[in-house]
């Protein structure tokens, strides 16, 4: 018997996938002529970033831009020398996923890097970058809504699910000139640089999404000072905004932004008496916006007919649900040691994060966020030579969640402020200050109708009108009528029942309808 099923067309969510690739870094440099003499190299750098990607045809095609900085000291000065290159790299991974409704996070990180000096006057570099694929893709799935036959009976149950995701990803070019100021040294040449945003907020304007920031430009740059050679650092906080233009955004869309800091140059400009009080900054900043928007839709979970038996077919059907967005403060706090040697001052510390990783405590169900602190404090020895003090920290940091939110679960780490104290002899004392921030998300489990079959060649006996059934109590009236085959506003009406259940044990009256 051919029935009128009504259907509904459900966007379910599908497993992530992630794909590993590995870049290599090959660098043969040899140093201009204005750069003295190789004698000690103090540290090598990469700064992987991803500039541009895109989705296409199941291609998934990205550009890779990795700074290297190297910094070391030659044999006739203290003064602490940085030679800088950018390589770039376009990849390309060829994936079955469609283009629309699937989001994907590209993330780099320096898988190691190694530096030696050829000779005096050449540098080689060998390194390797991981770069990260992390694809969410979602299927469309079909369901039946509802069976408007009278004799068939459906249990319906409201199902949430993302009717659509989009991803949009905008640049902001930032070009400023930077003054150091009366009281600080002339600037011979930078030594290092990073950047990070804060106190970004997003709001949404006329179907678009506005977000404003701050970028903090953190740098080291050498110089002279008291006759001797010295480093000075500085920090500079720039305002930043940007107008993205997303794809029908609506208020009630749950948007989740992503900034990254794709490029950040610094160029010393000099002025007419050949000094150096300004420096030029040169920074792009790459904001991802992912806007879900939710939809509810009733669903047929169960059915049955009250004349003839029936045969239903079901599904499991994934659904994903909204994305809570999160940010935690995180302090972690450890010393580093030079046993050969007194350092005299600390000229500057930073920290990188590596090795992310997240787990739920079974006991408690508390959500864990680690990873690794790599630890860089550069001092100066009682000789003057500058040195590099490095040290690793794992940390871990307890989340209190709601139940099954953490499904999915995705984070990066932010290097807020780093400080340092020289508290002994030979030791440093280093504060560092992250904000672990992502999303959250759950996915649902429902099993619901696809198919719905009724034989007519097997009627139901009626050589009734009413029947007895003694109820328990937390029975659910649902499965008292499809066991009676009948309906369950009947049962409800006869026995005057307002709940989905029974709250006391007892005898009920059961129509029978036709």
């Amino acid at each position: 018997m051919e029935l009128k099923t009504k259907r509904a067309v459900i966007t379910a969510a599908m497993p992530a996938q992630t794909s590993v690739q590995e870049q290599g870094l090959e660098l043969d440099y040899v140093l201009p002529d204005y750069y003295p003499d190789v004698c000690k190299l103090v540290r090598c750098m990469v700064t992987p970033t991803i500039t541009a990607e895109t989705i296409s045809g199941g291609r998934i095609t990205y550009e890779l831009r990795a700074q290297i900085r190297i910094l070391y000291c030659s044999e006739d000065s203290h003064l602490l020398q940085c030679v800088t290159q950018t390589l770039h790299f376009s990849r390309t991974l060829e994936t079955e996923l469609p283009d629309e409704g699937c989001c994907v996070e590209i993330t780099p990180v320096t898988d190691y890097v190694n530096c030696r000096a050829v000779s005096r006057r050449r540098l080689d570099v060998r390194g390797a970058v991981t770069v990260r694929i992390r694809m969410q893709p979602c299927s469309r799935q079909e369901a039946i809504c509802d069976i408007p036959e009278k004799s068939v009976q459906c249990r319906q149950i409201p199902v949430e699910y993302p009717e659509s995701t989009v991803q949009t990803t905008g640049n902001v070019v930032l070009s400023e000139d930077l003054e150091l100021g009366t009281q600080k040294p002339p600037v011979l040449h930078v030594v290092r640089c990073d950047a990070v945003t804060l106190e970004e907020s997003h709001k949404q304007v006329s179907g678009k999404l506005m977000t404003q920031g701050t970028l903090e430009v953190r740098l080291l740059y050498a110089c002279e000072k008291d006759g001797e050679s010295s480093l000075e650092p500085m920090s500079f906080r720039i305002p930043y905004s940007k107008l993205l233009e997303t794809e029908n955004l609506q208020e009630d869309d749950h948007c989740h932004v992503r900034t990254t800091v794709a490029a950040c140059d610094i160029k010393p400009v000099t002025d007419a008496e050949g000094n150096v009080h300004i420096l030029r900054l040169e920074a792009e900043l790459r904001i991802c916006c992912t806007a879900v928007r939710m939809a509810t839709q009733m669903l047929v979970c169960d059915a049955f007919s009250t004349e003839h038996q029936s045969v239903c077919s079901t599904t499991a059907l994934h659904t994903g649900g909204v994305p809570e967005v999160f940010a935690e403060p995180v302090t972690v706090s450890t010393r580093l040691s030079c046993e050969d040697c007194e350092p005299v001052c600390v000229y500057d510390a930073w920290c990188e994060v590596k090795n992310l990783s997240s787990r739920t405590d079974e006991q408690s169900g508390e959500l864990l966020l680690g990873g690794m602190l790599c630890c860089n404090v550069l001092v100066r020895e009682g000789g003057g030579m500058p040195r590099l003090l490095e040290h690793e920290e794992p940390f871990e940091h307890r989340m209190t969640v709601k139940p099954h939110m953490h499904d999915s679960v995705q984070f990066s780490a932010v290097i807020e402020d780093c400080s340092y104290t020289l508290t002994g002899q030979s030791e440093v004392s280093l504060k560092t200050h992250l904000r672990l921030e992502g999303t959250l998300c759950c996915s649902r489990l429902c099993e619901v109708l696809t198919d719905f079959e009724v034989q007519e060649d097997a009627a139901h006996p009626r050589n009734h009108a009413l029947k007895l059934y003694f109820g328990k109590v937390q029975e659910e009236i649902w499965e008292i009528a499809k066991r009676c085959r009948t309906s369950v506003s009947a049962i409800m009406e006869e026995n005057d029942l307002t709940g989905d259940s029974l709250t006391e044990d007892g005898m009920l009256l059961i129509p029978i309808v036709n």
